[in-house]
């Protein structure tokens, strides 16, 4: 038991190696391995060379075929031209595989005190991040001498090799548990390099390793399905391509797996090494054959996986009733429904609002922001039926209410245009060049994306409540927001002070988005005005003074 438990030990930290590995690589050269995979879409070489450079660094084909995806999803390529990333992706993950299989137990020690030493100085700089990259090497190292170091006792327990034997003998059963190993691992690397290093220790036979590799790719293919279960169908698609690519190779190397080993120990290939050499030459085979067939493989996937059609909700009023304008009470009623119809579109808004702010989605970003018409529609019918309310029949009551719809129909309206230009924003300086914001500026945002969602309904319920002693509240809620938000500016010039690679880069947008956000919540918290009437003379030259927050 003690050896099985040392064993795991050493399983579990490879796999925490290769993500600190990968997660430090992306800070540090996060939007310019971006650049690198835009720039290769201009032909299927540079596709593939940058494909396979790009995984070689953060050793996962499954992120750098995550970002290809954010690219086909924002309109900025085309699926065919994004295929061959994908394709190198995979070699390039075979190729750091079989450069992390080398034994070289010396280099251990020396990347983890040269790691930790860098990581230390300087946490959040960029010689810090430097030291997470250096500090996961030498954890993959010292993973590999543990489970070479554990597996040898391994070799006489009799279970072991009945277990073994068993998957040497069912191919198919080995490649499905390599295909979960690599769920597990969220990394095909270490599935591929754990095989290899029960192969080197001769826990396993080649019969048994080959399969395992295979379902290794198999699951690389299916983490990247996982990850974009939820994204729009044009990501889905990379993913589903990617996953078609692995599934072709497997049926094709399937009937040839018995005459793979004889031919690899021709070619030089030693037993231990055999698990690395045969991932390698399977991603350049299928690299080298479906690079081809790219443009059959994306219409298929597109056929598969068509665009989401909307139906088209209908635009425009729906209570305003011309019959009711006589009976103003009644008349009062269907505008207050319409503005409340209006304050559900603008919560549709920020919806979409946070899926740019995490993701670089246009197709979804381009859909919020014609939304702004349907508001600009509401917002307009409300307006011209409020005046058209015979104001001789208004009393005191009425006069308020009427001055209540009117204000926050025209701050909705303008909260409207807000998200609207925050969206625009977010697209041209976000989403178009394929940044993103920190993780901590990320959550800050959706943050008070939530608060002023729920300032929103609060104001909705108080106006439908009618209820106009609840200038208390609403200023609480102006104010509550307003203190979050400075102190957010706070924490991201912090960040900015620190150089943080995502902050600087995005640091204009992310002022501005928060700017934004803060004028939207007064307009949401401007309370009714304390004398009937004040509007009713405004109606006609342009937006009122209250209506801007002041």
């Amino acid at each position: 038991m003690q050896i099985l438990l040392s064993l795991m030990s050493g399983v579990a930290l490879l796999i925490w190696g290769t993500h600190v590995t990968r997660h430090g690589m992306l800070e540090v050269l996060g939007p310019r391995l971006r650049l690198v995979l835009a720039a290769g879409t201009a032909s299927p070489l540079r596709g593939f060379l940058a494909g396979l450079g790009v995984t070689a660094l953060i050793q996962s084909s499954s992120a750098t075929a995550l970002m290809t995806s954010a690219f086909v999803s924002g309109g900025l390529v085309s699926l065919p031209a994004a295929l061959p990333i994908v394709l190198g992706a995979d070699v390039g993950t075979s190729a750091m595989a079989r450069l992390l299989a080398v034994d070289i137990a010396w280099l251990s020690p020396l990347l983890l005190l040269v790691g930790i030493a860098l990581r230390l100085s300087g946490k959040a700089s960029v010689r810090g991040q430097v030291g997470e990259v250096v500090v996961g090497l030498g954890l993959i190292t010292l993973a590999l001498q543990l489970i070479r170091l554990y597996t040898a006792p391994l070799l006489h327990a009799d279970i072991v090799r009945a277990v073994f034997t068993a998957l040497g003998s069912d191919a198919l059963l080995a490649m499905v548990v390599g295909a979960l190993v690599t769920l597990l691992a969220y990394s095909s690397v270490a599935a591929v390099l754990l095989t290899a290093t029960l192969a080197m220790a001769g826990v396993i036979a080649p019969a048994t390793a080959l399969p395992l590799v295979l379902g290794a790719n198999l699951g690389s293919g299916l983490i990247a399905c996982l990850a974009n279960a939820g994204g729009a169908p044009a990501a889905r698609r990379v993913s589903l391509a990617n996953l078609m690519f692995r599934i072709i190779g497997v049926l094709a190397c399937l009937p040839l797996l018995d005459a793979v080993p004889p031919l690899l120990a021709r070619l030089g290939s030693q037993a231990g090494t055999m698990a690395i050499d045969f991932h390698m030459a399977f991603n350049l085979a299928l690299a080298a054959t479906l690079i081809w067939f790219v443009n059959p493989v994306a219409a298929l996937c597109m056929r598969w996986l068509p665009d989401a059609r909307h139906d088209a909700e209908p635009r425009g009023a729906r209570y305003l009733s011309q019959g009711d304008l006589q009976h103003p009470s009644v008349a009062l009623g269907n505008a207050a429904r319409e503005v409340v119809r209006i304050g559900d579109v603008i919560e549709e808004m920020i919806s979409g609002m946070k899926l740019s702010v995490v993701g670089n989605d246009r197709v979804i970003n381009a859909r919020c922001r014609a939304l702004d018409d349907r508001i600009d529609d509401l917002y307009s019918s409300v307006k011209m039926y409020l005046t058209d309310v015979d104001a001789s029949r208004l009393d005191h009551d009425d006069t308020a209410r009427w001055d209540e719809i009117m204000l926050v129909n025209i701050n909705l309206e303008y909260a409207g245009d807000i998200v609207e230009r925050i969206l625009a924003d977010l697209d041209q300086r976000k989403l178009s060049r394929n940044y993103r914001f920190s993780d901590e500026g990320s959550a800050e945002v959706l943050e008070l994306c939530d608060m002023l969602v729920a300032n929103l309904r609060t104001r909705l319920s108080l106006f439908v409540a009618n209820d106009r002693e609840a200038a208390g509240l609403l200023r609480e809620c102006a104010s509550d927001f307003q203190a979050r938000a400075e102190r957010f500016i706070a924490r991201h010039i912090a960040r900015v002070a620190q150089r943080r690679a995502a902050s600087v880069e995005t640091s204009g947008l992310h002022l501005d988005v928060l700017r934004e956000l803060s004028q939207m919540n007064a307009l949401l918290c401007v309370a009714p005005a304390g004398v009937p009437g004040v509007l009713r003379g405004t109606v006609g030259e342009g937006r009122p003074i209250l209506a801007a927050g002041g």
